[in-house]
């Protein structure tokens, strides 16, 4: 879907009781005042940062700062290819929840860049049948898998239990994914010159797995979403893969759609 341009208006004033206020917070109150109502729908576009900064008045990074609270609430998710969608009409009152929205390769390559895998155990192992069809490679591929949690960069939430896969030639990674270290992305190109062309995902629901139940100090029998990704060189050789296992009501994925100029 295209997104359309929106007329624009005479910038709109500021409330006298609001002098006091940083333009940033009003700007941010206004928007939240206009979703609610329904100017802007639900699964619509909110207008450009630059439209924004016209039609409100306001410098672009007020827009910015004021739209950055609106995502941190979950109403919003901005994605650089697809625009900026709103999600909720109301805040989101579970602070915990991790909003992911997808339309390209590059979000993709964004989300692993504000999220961190920490590592506590690995293995070498031998893809059995349900390990190969998950990964699409061949019965008894040798894999190194590391056990590990993802958290997000910014504040620590923990939301997901992972397997990590490595390709054994790049089986040193497992080092480097350390305190505050590059995502598996970055650590592929800059150690080994190797860049990720293609990406297969798979999106489900399970129960969590007794050693996420563990790791995580769940209770028994708790569901995950679980989304599985598998990292492809231009060969189609298998450079890494990534079976996460998202914790209950933890996080929730959008993906927008949009159809290519012909």
């Amino acid at each position: 879907m295209q997104q359309k341009s929106v007329p624009l208006k005479k910038p709109i004033p500021r409330e006298s009781g609001n002098k006091r206020m940083p333009r940033y917070a009003w700007l941010h109150q206004t928007l939240l005042t206009d979703i609610e109502s329904g100017k802007y729908p639900v699964g619509s576009y909110l207008p450009t940062e630059e439209q924004l900064s016209i039609i409100y008045g306001v410098s672009r990074h007020t827009v910015r700062e004021a739209t950055r609270r609106l995502a941190e609430k979950g109403m919003i998710t901005r994605s650089p290819s697809t625009g900026t969608v709103v999600n909720s009409a109301t805040p989101i009152q579970n602070q915990s929840v991790y909003v992911s929205t997808f339309g390209s390769m590059n979000d993709l390559m964004l989300y692993t860049a504000q999220t961190r895998i920490e590592p506590f155990a690995h293995e070498t192992i031998l893809a059995d049948q349900d390990i190969a069809q998950q990964l699409l490679v061949p019965l008894n591929e040798k894999l190194v898998r590391l056990h590990a949690y993802r958290k997000l960069v910014k504040n620590d939430l923990l939301i997901s239990y992972s397997h990590i896969y490595l390709n054994p030639a790049f089986k040193s990674l497992k080092n480097r994914l350390k305190g505050n270290h590059p995502s598996v992305f970055e650590l592929l190109k800059t150690e080994f010159s190797q860049e990720i062309v293609k990406v297969h995902q798979e999106v489900g629901a399970c129960l969590m797995p007794h050693q996420g139940i563990q790791a995580l100090q769940l209770k028994p029998d708790c569901l995950a979403l679980r989304i599985t990704r598998v990292y492809f060189d231009k060969s189609n050789r298998l450079l890494a893969a990534s079976d996460n296992f998202y914790i209950e009501n933890n996080f929730r994925l959008i993906t927008t759609w949009q159809k290519e100029n012909e």
